[in-house]
């Protein structure tokens, strides 16, 4: 199940000038991912989705390849 887009909203900065970020990444079947982190600092953020979609793309692949092995 490829990741066919990524996309993050960097949020209001704090205080401290660190912000709280959401990556959403949806799959070619439309299943969304939702991820919440932070506050950080000043980061290339996607750059950080970017790389996070291909670890959420091989962990996919790994789920679908079991379930066609087990046959379930």
């Amino acid at each position: 199940m490829p990741i066919v887009s990524s996309t993050h909203v960097v949020g209001h900065a704090q205080a401290n000038g660190k912000c709280r970020v959401v990556e959403t990444h949806t799959t070619n079947l439309g299943e969304v991912i939702r991820i919440e982190y932070g506050p950080v600092g000043v980061v290339d953020y996607q750059a950080v989705a970017d790389a996070r979609a291909v670890q959420i793309a091989e962990q996919l692949a790994e789920q679908e390849c079991e379930v066609l092995i087990s046959g379930t």
